[in-house]
């Protein structure tokens, strides 16, 4: 219950990636290209593999020649990582909220929001919960591209049966450590209206980043096993040789600013590529465990108003379990008081456009006041293989969120 990351891997993962990439080197692109397929149910052909969900993202709007200025709508409730991408390609951007109780967009509001400048608009499965009606969508506005945003929502299904990632007309997914499948970093476009369509020319990391990565992933698993007293311990030992060495691997700070453009042209390493190939074979007992464990969160938290909890569909798999605390609780004394009974509290999106303090490109304060009210009481539980909730840490979670204590 210590970590939102690297929650598909196992420690014999590891190995066996490293031993497959020896054996079957460039192949092991092809082997995870055609199992992550499998998983939606689609002919490899279609799937593109990426060094990030944004590189995929950018190289299919890239690929589109949108005229500069046209309009993209996204939600009001993102990671600055997917706006980026279209400011980088100097197209313009408006967001649509959330629906109150939601975390998502609705159908309706979306198409409400379409205008004749409108080019582009992405469909967010924020925390695996798959965004309704995009086929009546598409039927409505054929001649606007309709992308989704899949990149917490792997195995996820619409109400209709049909998988995330194969509702638009292109679709991409992240890798990323806290991603339901992770590759340290890495990415997919799964592009569903041609199989002809070719990825750009793109370059591989280097081995050290790849490294990193490696011993980034292997510390979050690590964070899952250790009990608390000794995770502190490594905390302490570990913290500063492992900045001062560049071992911790994430996304630089400027480049969330806006200061920076990410590099969309990096590929995925082929040991990545076995790393995620292992977790992509296991994909039922993944999403079995992760549904089972939200049912869990369901039956404990069944008392908290509606509005606090996610509305699930039969189909959703969920990265993350949301939930909205109640106007004046404190987040922080929340955060810390389950930390202590060894359950860590996520914060995704802890702003309208995630992270706090990006430079939230084309967004305007109070645009998406449901978005912006949400990020202000969000927190999320974990959900994953190495997410069991201890008998204990159940009471400890109803008694924290359920009926806590008042404040003075």
């Amino acid at each position: 219950m210590k970590s939102h990351a690297a929650t598909a891997l196992r420690w014999l993962d590891f190995p066996w990636a490293t031993l497959r990439w020896l054996l079957r080197g460039e192949r092991c692109l092809d082997d995870f290209r055609t199992a992550f397929a499998a998983t939606l149910g689609v002919d490899p052909v279609r799937v593109h593999l990426f060094g990030s969900g944004r590189a995929a993202l950018h190289a299919y709007v890239a690929s589109l020649g949108l005229p500069a200025g046209s309009e993209v709508l996204l939600p009001g409730y993102t990671c600055v990582v997917v706006p980026q991408v279209f400011d980088n390609l100097g197209l313009t951007l408006r967001y649509v909220d959330i629906e109150p109780g939601d975390f998502n967009p609705g159908a309706a509001a979306i198409a409400d929001a379409i205008a004749p400048q409108t080019r582009l608009v992405l469909l967010p499965h924020n925390f695996g919960l798959c965004l309704q009606d995009i086929a009546g969508l598409r039927a409505r506005f054929p001649d606007v591209v309709f992308v989704e945003d899949a990149a917490h929502a792997w195995g996820s299904r619409s109400a209709d049966g049909r998988v995330a990632g194969t509702l638009g007309h292109a679709a991409f997914f992240s890798f990323e450590y806290s991603k339901p499948l992770s590759t340290g970093l890495g990415g997919a476009l799964v592009v569903n209206d041609t199989a002809a369509w070719q990825p750009p020319a793109q370059h591989r990391p280097a081995t050290s980043a790849v490294l990193r990565q490696a011993l980034t992933l292997a510390w979050h698993r690590l964070v899952q096993t250790l009990p608390t007293p000794l995770l502190q311990a490594a905390k302490q030992l570990l913290r500063g040789p492992s900045r001062r060495l560049g071992v911790v691997a994430d996304t630089p700070r400027a480049e969330l600013q806006g200061d920076v453009q990410p590099d969309y042209a990096l590929g995925l390493h082929p040991w990545s590529a076995a790393l995620g190939t292992a977790q992509a074979q296991r994909a039922a007992e993944v999403w079995a465990a992760r549904r089972g464990q939200a049912d869990i969160y369901d039956r404990l938290l069944a008392a908290l108003p509606p509005a606090q909890r996610p509305e699930r569909a039969a189909g959703d798999v969920l990265l993350r379990y949301p939930l909205r605390l109640l106007p004046g609780s404190d987040r922080e004394a929340l955060t810390q008081a389950l930390a202590r009974e060894g359950i860590e509290l996520g914060r995704w999106f802890d702003d309208v456009v995630h992270p706090h303090g990006s430079r939230r490109p084309g967004y305007r304060d109070g645009d998406c006041p449901v978005g912006e009210a949400t990020a202000a009481c969000i927190v999320n539980l974990p959900l994953g293989l190495h997410a069991r909730l201890s008998r204990h840490q159940g009471q400890a979670l109803q008694r924290a969120l359920v009926t806590p204590e008042p404040r003075p």
